[in-house]
This record gives C-alpha cells, structure tokens and sequence, in this order.
C-alpha cells in the first residue's frame, strides 16, 4: 500500500535512496532518511574542526543542517546630547594658559633686513650649494621639545614652563649636552664640563641640579621623587663652578637593565642670597628627592633660569658602578596585558591546528621552561649559532611525520627562535 511504501522509504539510509530512486524522480526537498539525531549548533562538528575546511564530506543534506549561531554586534551607548559631536570634540581637554615660573624671554637683537640685492645674491648662492650658514649665531631654543617629553611637567607639575634666559654649556668630552640627545651611559662616567654664563655682572648666585626623571627605581611611597645625580649650589656670578658648594658629590645615571631611555635634566637656578640646601646623597635611596616640593619650599629664593637634558640608556658600565657600591644590578623586564583568548572549548569555532590552540592556553612559565630545555639539550653552551639547515631530512620527515609535528621542527620563531636566541645575556 501507498502508506506501507512511506514507512519503508523512511526506513532508508541515503546511500540506498540515491540508489534505488533515479536522479530526475527525487525529491526537491530532502528525503526523510534514518540518520542519528544531531544538535543544531555548529560546535558538534567534531574533529573536523581542526580540518582546513569543516564541510569537507559531499553529501548536502549534511551541510544543509549546520546552523551557525546569529553574531549581533557590539552596542556603543552614546549621549543624546553629544550626538551631533565628534570624537575630537568629545575628547578634547579645556584649554588652560602655562604658568611661567622663571624670567621673561629675552628680548632678539633686531637683525638688519635684507636689500632687494641682497636677498637674490643669497637665492643664487643657495641654489648653487654655495650658502654657508654659522650654526653658532643661530638660535636653537625650542621648548616644544621639553613639552613633548614632558620633562616640565614630572620636574614641576603640570602646566608649568620657564624660558632659557641663561646660558648654559654642558660638555661629557666630546658630547654636548643639547635638548634631548641620546649619550650612551658609559660616557657619564666622569662628571661634565660645565659652563655658566654670567648675567649679574658679579652680583648672584646659582645653582645646579642634574636629576635623572626615571631613575627611581624605589616603590614605596615615602621614596616618591626623582634620582638627585649631582648638585653645586651658591656658584658666585660669573665664576666657575668649582668656586660652588658640592651638596651632593656626582654620580653618574644609573638606568636599570630594562627600563628604557632615562631623561637626565641639568636644571640651573637663580637667586640673589646664598641658599641652604639640606640634601642628603649619601646611599642611592637617600638621593631620591621630590624637585617639585624643593622648589616650593625654596620658592622665595630660587628662580630658575635655564635648562638642558639628554637620554641615555643601560650598558655595562651601570653594571659596574652598581657593583662598585655594593648593590647588585636589577633586571626589569615590562608587565604585559595577559592577551584576550576564548574561553576554551572541546571544538572551537575556527578551524587551526589542535597544538597551536591547546598551546595558547597552556602557562607560560611552562612554554618558557620547555624551550630552555630545547635549548639546552640541542645546542652546546659554546655554540649558539642557528644552523643554517633545520631539517636535512626534509623529504623523509614529510612523508612519515604527521603535518604539524614536521611544523614545529621547521619552526623559526616562537619555540623554534628561542633554542638559539637568548634574549637576555
């Protein structure tokens, strides 16, 4: 009977329906066919997961009943009010006028201006290479330079400037301290020429700070402040600043193993009466002193009148001077964000390889561990060099290891760059 065909029909698997029943007397839709119940998610995909594609078997109607789960995007509450703003509008911070806490900017001398002949004798000298220019007569005060490493605002606090009205010349040999050049930290060493220039004609006193802004390298709050390098205070007007009091004897800036470029500041004052300045530079911790806080409380007496800085960074020599004081030489190391990774499932949505993705949640003392072990056991402590060859095998390993196992022995970065490379010495 009619009825008696449908049961018998549902009671059939595909590979017999395709076969029993020609191709132009199917059915549009799917068949009714005896297969096991599947959820309606696509992480049942199983194992196919980690295939380069999940669909890789034929039959449609297997295909036509995955369901991928529905994405809705990410909501962004916006104000109704600040609809019509845009994003530099919304982010933009009020305006406020920098306090000068120094002199007033000196006055240029007024430079003769140019005749008509003058200026095409320079036009031509300038397209012929022939101009030359005296960099010494040329003015090179900039202080957007000290706005834009900040060197303002951790010495005296936010929105605070002083114009260079003085002269100031600081030389380590051949290096002249400038705004913001790099010296390397074994050319500090020895303590610096230095050379004032005299605005009182004999009358006044100043007094010199060179302060390291990223040395402190003490975590307590007690010790909030900046690194105090060396400080001549009462050099007489017009002298040499030898004729100063030593405060606190020099020592050379002592960036830590990983902390980056220090900005080390030689910062003059002015003041009219000899100051008293009761610092103590004895131990390292005893040089940590607040700039900001010493000038308000020397704030009736000191002016300051010009300023100079450079960056440097580690190398031996910090060692060496660390080791001289009896202190043993810290290795920093930067405290990364722990990166945003899934929640961890049997099948994961994107098809990878299963040893990357069970690699990404596994700890990385553990990862870290294994590769110095790798390293250890494969190369010799007197030879580190990368052999130029990984696999010699090649032909072989790729036929009898599995894929992602032969990836891993041609790996160069990652695992495979740190059994040769050792990042800190």
């Amino acid at each position: 009977s009619k009825k008696s065909v449908q049961v018998k029909i549902s009671a059939m698997s595909a590979a017999q329906y395709a076969r029993l029943v020609p191709k132009k007397y199917r059915s549009r839709t799917l068949p009714k066919i005896d297969r096991p119940w599947r959820p309606r998610v696509i992480a049942w995909a199983g194992p196919a997961a980690f295939y380069p594609n999940r669909f890789y078997e034929i039959d449609k109607w297997y295909k036509a009943r995955i369901d991928k789960p529905e994405k809705l995007p990410e909501m962004h509450i916006i104000d109704p009010a600040d609809h019509m703003k845009s994003l530099n509008e919304l982010m933009k911070k009020p305006e406020i006028e920098p306090i000068n806490i120094g002199f007033k900017k000196r006055e240029e001398k007024v430079k003769a201006e140019k005749s008509e002949q003058d200026r095409a004798e320079l036009e031509r000298k300038s397209r012929h290479m022939q101009l030359r220019i005296d960099i010494d007569s040329l003015s090179v005060e900039n202080l957007s330079v000290y706005r834009h490493f900040q060197v303002f605002d951790h010495l005296f606090g936010d929105n605070v400037f002083f114009e260079n009205v003085q002269r100031l010349e600081v030389n380590y040999s051949d290096n002249v301290i400038h705004n913001g050049n790099i010296l390397t930290a074994s050319s500090t060493v020895t303590r610096p020429e230095v050379t004032v220039e005299s605005v009182g004609n004999g009358k006044g006193f100043n007094t010199l700070f060179m302060v390291n802004l990223d040395g402190n390298g003490f975590e307590e709050k007690k010790n909030n402040g900046e690194m105090v390098q060396w400080v001549v205070s009462n050099i007489p007007d017009g002298e040499s600043i030898e004729k100063g009091t030593e405060v606190i004897e020099y020592l050379q800036p002592l960036p830590f193993y990983g902390t980056g470029y220090h900005r080390v500041a030689f910062v003059l004052f002015r003041h009219s009466q000899p100051v008293d300045l009761k610092l103590d530079g004895s131990t390292l911790e005893n040089r940590i002193h607040s700039i900001s806080e010493l000038y308000k409380s020397h704030e009736n007496l000191l002016t300051p009148s010009a300023i100079r800085f450079f960056q440097t960074s580690y190398d031996n020599s910090v060692k060496t001077k660390l080791h001289s004081l009896g202190l043993k030489s810290p290795l920093y190391d930067y405290e990364y964000r722990p990166a945003l990774k899934p929640d961890q499932r049997e099948f994961p949505e994107k098809p990878q390889p299963f040893d990357l993705y069970l690699d990404m949640y596994r700890d990385s003392k553990e990862v870290e561990k294994e590769i110095l072990e790798k390293r250890l056991s494969e190369i010799k402590l007197d030879n580190v060099e990368e052999p130029k060859w990984i696999d010699p095998d090649y032909v072989e390993n790729k036929k009898k290891l599995p894929a992602w196992l032969h990836a891993k022995i041609l790996e160069r970065k990652g695992v495979g760059h740190g059994k040769y490379h050792n990042d800190v010495q």
